[in-house]
């Protein structure tokens, strides 16, 4: 979660929670599938119809990967049956506490999509298979990745920085009071009067009461470009007001967009 001024904020908490309910069913249903077929005595016993190599026989017929089901997996069916137990279970668990998120999301993705290929393959229409829909909800956990303060990879990722692969997700820092968070190109055009620097305390309140602003427009780039605008245009009229030209010129070239290239390209005379 992202914090402001020591605070979680309500859109970051809502973020990091959104997948929660889909992360937990689905490591719930792996582990419990692979705990299932492993206790299941009829699946690795020949002379069961629930023996996984008569199933997979079964599943066989009108399936794409026919020859690969009957001539690689059928005369190795019970490597297989433990092979898919222990993985289900494995990325069930995975999944749960968010360890290697996206290796088990993919490792689940891909058993589905291979079930879909084979088990499902024959349901009519599609959408009454089940595992066409876990392939899709591998596929948005896969690509979201784990949730950073609630996984195991997520805390990996903040102690060792090579790890953060596990999560590929920016994370703010905390905000500085004395540097608002602005982007590069706005800092190089919006540089603070140099008498900024002897009222540390009054350029921190106008910089957290924009900062307060500028979270309701995140979505709204060219309103957040002007509310930087105005931000220092507040703290030149207090610090140092030969900036202030300056300041309102640049404003008014983004309000008047016919100009605003135009102007944006020529240097600004300092009265």
């Amino acid at each position: 979660m992202n914090m402001l001024n020591g605070k979680v904020t309500n859109g970051d908490f809502f973020q990091d929670t959104l997948l929660i309910p889909l992360r937990i069913f689905m490591g719930l249903t792996f582990l419990y599938a692979g705990l299932q077929h492993l206790t299941d005595s009829s699946y690795f016993d020949p002379s069961k119809s629930g023996y996984i190599g008569h199933l997979v026989s079964q599943y066989a017929v009108g399936s794409p990967i026919h020859d690969f089901l009957l001539g690689f997996v059928v005369p190795n069916a019970m490597a297989f049956g433990y092979m898919i137990g222990v993985g289900e279970a494995l990325i069930g668990i995975a999944v749960l506490f968010g360890f290697l998120f996206r290796v088990a999301s993919l490792a689940g993705l891909i058993l589905n999509f291979i079930f879909f290929l084979s088990a499902t393959w024959n349901a009519f229409p599609f959408y009454f298979g089940s595992d066409i829909v876990f392939v899709m909800c591998w596929l948005t956990l896969l690509l979201t990745g784990p949730q950073v303060n609630l996984s195991i990879d997520g805390r990996l990722a903040k102690r060792v920085s090579a790890l953060g692969w596990l999560v590929n997700r920016y994370e703010p820092q905390s905000m500085n009071l004395t540097k608002p968070v602005v982007a590069e190109a706005q800092r190089e055009t919006l540089p603070l009067p140099k008498r900024a620097s002897l009222y540390p305390k009054q350029v921190a309140e106008v910089n957290r009461a924009f900062g307060r602003i500028n979270e309701q427009f995140l979505g709204h780039e060219e309103t957040r470009t002007i509310l930087e605008f105005v931000r220092a245009f507040v703290i030149s009229l207090g610090v140092d007001r030969s900036d202030t030209t300056r300041i309102l010129i640049g404003l008014q070239n983004i309000l008047n967009r016919d100009n605003w290239m135009e102007q944006s390209s020529k240097p600004v005379v300092r009265s």
